[in-house]
């Protein structure tokens, strides 16, 4: 029997390159919205890769084939829902019955319909992974035990044939449950550290690269429209102090909550960023300096009247922060410069004492 995992061998690599390709077609797999034309998509790939199973099926030697059909099905239920595994169901029976009408035309329908029952009703009252797909695999090759007894194809009971089919079902099953974990483990990762490749991991803001990004796109959107760009850089005063008084994990909590303040602040035409250390930066497009300047004061005493929790909610801190602002064309002349400029003015701020708004003049 050692050409039936010879032929096993090759349903496997088949199903395995179709669970990458897949993964390429579905790259958005992570997005919160799902549509039923996506579950209609995904049911009809399944479906296909059934009927690929079907066709490369393996020889037994004994006027009788083997296929892992039911691997996509299973895969679909796990991975997908209900309007998927239907359109795989349909596709799956469509193909046998093409294949040809007969006793085990209709012994293969019944196994695939009953299967579905089961992998549905399994993976909703089993939480362990690999406990459910045993099971379910395992309920699958009694099913087809019991199909070869009532509706029996041959004279005699292939015994052995049986013993190889339940073997290789649940070895497929769990090799493709494996490699498709590690596909959307990967996508995952490769997703987390394309966000942060422009996103600060502590704060979700944009970091120095993506305000970098969002600075040159200002800088080429005025050249087009002509508008005034203004900048202000925060700095939280004394936060050396938090930290040393609290911890670096506590101070950590203090900018995260000075980051919720800034995201429920930013408006229509303004980019948040956090430049690094205890420094943000607001740049807000079609704005003058005297506008700036009054949503930069606000934002200063929305910050100095809001409560900061740290030590698991047992105390409640307050901060202050200085804020250095310019514009461009009122205050700053070249584009270059609004960045080190703004920086001069926090600067001040900070030497007067913080917790000021001060305009680069």
């Amino acid at each position: 029997m050692l050409y039936v995992y010879e032929g096993f061998f090759l349903n496997l690599c088949v199903l395995i390159s179709s669970l990458f390709v897949y993964k390429q077609l579905f790259k958005k797999e992570f997005s919160k919205y799902k549509t039923k034309k996506d579950s209609v998509f995904k049911g009809f790939l399944a479906g296909v890769l059934g009927i690929i199973l079907m066709y490369f099926s393996i020889d037994t030697g004994v006027n009788s084939i083997i296929d892992l059909r039911i691997i996509p099905l299973m895969l679909i239920v796990l991975y997908s829902d209900w309007i998927s595994a239907f359109v795989t169901v349909t596709l799956i029976i469509f193909a046998r019955f093409v294949m040809g009408i007969n006793a085990q035309s209709f012994s293969n329908v019944i196994f695939i319909l009953f299967s579905w029952l089961i992998f549905q009703y399994i993976s909703k009252k089993m939480k362990n992974r690999w406990v459910c797909i045993l099971v379910m695999l395992g309920l699958s090759s009694v099913i087809n035990t019991l199909l070869s007894i009532l509706i029996p194809l041959t004279t005699t009971i292939n015994i052995p044939l049986l013993v190889n089919y339940s073997i290789i079902s649940i070895l497929g099953g769990l090799i493709s449950v494996y490699v498709m974990d590690y596909l959307i483990k990967s996508e995952e990762l490769f997703m987390q550290h394309k966000n942060f490749a422009f996103t600060d991991p502590l704060t979700g803001l944009n970091n120095v690269r993506s305000f970098d990004r969002a600075f040159n796109e200002a800088k080429r959107r005025q050249m087009n429209t002509n508008e005034s760009l203004s900048i202000m850089i925060i700095d939280i005063d004394c936060f050396k102090q938090v930290n040393d008084t609290y911890g670096h994990l506590e101070g950590d909590k203090v900018l995260i909550k000075l980051a919720t303040l800034l995201k429920s602040f930013q408006g229509p035409k303004e980019v948040v960023s956090r430049n690094g250390g205890e420094e943000f930066s607001v740049l807000v497009h079609n704005c003058t300096l005297n506008e700036a300047r009054e949503r930069a004061e606000i934002l200063r005493k929305i910050i100095e009247n809001s409560f900061f929790i740290i030590n698991n909610g047992t105390k409640a801190i307050q901060i202050s922060v200085s804020i250095g602002v310019t514009t461009f064309s009122d205050s700053t002349k070249e584009m270059d410069n609004l960045y080190d400029h703004a920086d001069q003015a926090l600067y001040i701020a900070k030497r007067n004492g913080g917790n000021k708004v001060t305009l680069y003049s």
